[in-house]
């Protein structure tokens, strides 16, 4: 499942890469967390109405710290938040902080090397088509201070960006052990205990849709000439990009007729090619804030997320903010900082 190299480095005057790589992992079905359950979906969204209100998850995690918060330094490659995380007590191995995850990921290879039996394998939704991935059943994940057992991971050979390696993707069951809060200016991360967590800033706070493992936030895009879009967009701290729309929503909101096309490209991820237009909405707006002349990318064919996924948020608006990811709550509580006004910093898109 190696990548070709041409197409990666033709794509890095914006190395918009890594989120090709990203949308497609993350995008991996939550049905292959248990083998069983690989055919159906039993917390599917009712078609556009309410999600499911979130379970309370089993508590799993023990704090080593001695205290029930901690502070972690982060890594922040070009908006994707990179953070060491040990298996079964192993060594710390680099993994990629990814809300979008529906579950954790381990590179095939390190699973390889710690000795972990996969207990077989589930089909998944990726970028470009579907992809095969092994799982994990009973492994730790340990951060500084922190351990969370009894996970159930995936197993698949991750495609690696030249000059970029990591070992694996943090995903649902390990974020929603806590409070996640993002400093992505002094790239620190904050974990707290949900059930002692008590905010007292001014943020605005975004509800969440939690119903499918993946946090889903609703937005209002504003199009020339049309009246404003709304769609349920996904919290994807491992994708670079401001904004993308599915091809579900492109097709029946006739998307590509009320927007200018900046260009178009093919995007290879984990399960083959797909064509994307890169364009410019007028504005987003998520909670109070609203993003003028906001880049965005639109899916021409390929068919992603759940039936009520109409795109995703990605780093490039998150970067903007300390970001609260409050799963026991359902909701997202963000605070604008320093870089908020500074220009997009992907193809497509100006201030």
């Amino acid at each position: 499942m190696s990548l070709d190299e041409n197409v990666w480095r033709s794509l890095m005057p914006y190395r918009r890469y890594y989120s090709f790589i990203f949308i497609s992992l993350t995008l991996i079905t939550w049905l292959l967390v248990l083998p069983l359950s690989v055919h159906t979906n039993a917390q599917r969204r009712d078609s556009r109405g309410s999600a499911p209100k979130s379970q309370q998850p089993t508590r799993k995690v023990r704090f080593t710290s001695g205290t029930s918060s901690l502070k972690i330094p982060l890594e922040i490659d070009n908006k994707i938040i990179l953070m060491p995380v040990s298996v079964n007590g192993s060594k710390p191995f680099k993994f990629i902080f990814d809300t979008g995850a529906s579950f954790s990921i381990l590179n095939a290879r390190r699973a390889d090397e710690l000795g972990l039996k996969t207990q077989g394998e589930a089909e998944g939704t990726a970028t470009g088509g579907k992809i095969q991935v092994s799982f994990i059943k009973g492994v730790s994940l340990s951060v500084q201070g922190a351990e969370v057992s009894d996970q159930t991971i995936g197993a698949f050979a991750l495609p690696m960006p030249p000059g970029f390696e990591f070992d694996g993707i943090i995903g649902y069951d390990f974020i929603n052990q806590f409070v996640v809060e993002i400093d992505y200016l002094n790239k620190t991360m904050n974990l707290y205990d949900p059930a002692t967590y008590h905010y007292s800033g001014k943020g605005e706070s975004i509800p969440l849709i939690l119903g499918g493992r993946t946090p889903l936030a609703r937005t209002k895009i504003i199009l020339e000439g049309r009246a404003p879009l709304e769609a349920r967009l996904e919290v994807d701290t491992g994708g670079d990009n401001a904004f993308v729309l599915y091809s579900q929503i492109v097709k029946r909101e006739k998307v590509l007729e009320a927007t200018r096309n900046i260009g178009q490209e093919t995007r290879r991820g984990g399960g083959g090619e797909e064509q994307v237009v890169d364009t410019q909405f007028k504005a987003v707006q998520l909670g109070r804030f609203v993003f003028k002349n906001a880049p965005a990318q639109l899916a021409l064919k390929t068919e992603r997320g759940g039936p009520d996924e109409d795109g995703l948020i990605g780093g490039e608006i998150l970067r903007r903010f300390k970001v609260i990811l409050d799963y026991s709550r359902q909701q997202m509580i963000l605070e604008p900082n320093k870089s908020f006004n500074e220009p997009y910093d992907v193809e497509g898109g100006d201030n």
